[in-house]
């Protein structure tokens, strides 16, 4: 039985902290030259700890970007795919976060309303929830690891989509850092997830135990 990594994308110019902080969503942003170290960096760190059989990423430029590295480094064939994508914002990508405040409020408040030329949250979780299910049976079938290389607001996601608990509550702000790597494995029948060590037990149910872990 193998384990999933489920990776962020590197570093973008578009990931810029504070006012001039940019709403990614489905623009076609490639990496920076942060993010291609970035890359380079979790290649490394998944060839030193895991043998993949196969990687999957969002058709992305910039998750491209990062399998692509991850592909060199391991040799694993890529799958790339939409279903991958994070939420689609429409036409609020690419503007300034703190300029469309009011209205990502409006839509984080009512899950089943669509961006103007987007999707509301309901069709991005359906989308990624039904994605994630498909590779979590690949991993436990597979001898080796099953990366995946997808975007913060599907690794937000990730946890809800595993435990079943409601999507209504998934969180919108924080996620991994670019280039992240969490791992999803299952043990005596529950997935869990983290990172490597130093593991400390946030959510457990008759099911999942999910756990979150310090990278090393």
């Amino acid at each position: 039985m193998g384990k999933l990594l489920i990776i962020r994308h590197g570093h973008t110019s578009l990931n810029m902290p504070g006012r001039d902080e940019r709403l990614r969503g489905w623009l076609d942003v490639p990496l920076d030259g942060e993010g291609l170290e970035e890359a380079a960096g979790t290649a490394e760190q998944v060839s030193r700890l895991h043998a993949l059989d196969a990687i999957y990423c969002s058709d992305l430029r910039r998750a491209r970007q990062t399998a692509e590295v991850l592909r060199k480094k391991t040799k694993a064939p890529i799958t790339a795919t939409s279903d991958l994508r994070p939420w689609n914002l429409g036409v609020f990508c690419g503007q300034r976060v703190r300029e469309i405040l009011p209205f990502l409020n409006l839509l984080n408040q009512h899950l089943d309303l669509a961006a103007p030329s987007g999707e509301s949250f309901y069709q991005f979780y359906g989308r990624y929830a039904h994605r994630l299910k498909e590779l979590l049976s690949l991993a436990e079938a597979s001898p080796n690891s099953i990366a995946v290389v997808t975007h913060v607001r599907n690794l937000l996601a990730t946890s809800s989509v595993i435990t079943g608990s409601d999507r209504d509550k998934v969180p919108v702000k924080g996620g991994p850092h670019t280039g992240a790597v969490v791992v999803v494995e299952k043990e005596q029948g529950r997935w869990n997830i983290g990172h490597s060590t130093h593991e400390l037990v946030v959510v457990q149910d008759a099911n999942v135990a999910v756990r979150l872990q310090a990278v090393s």
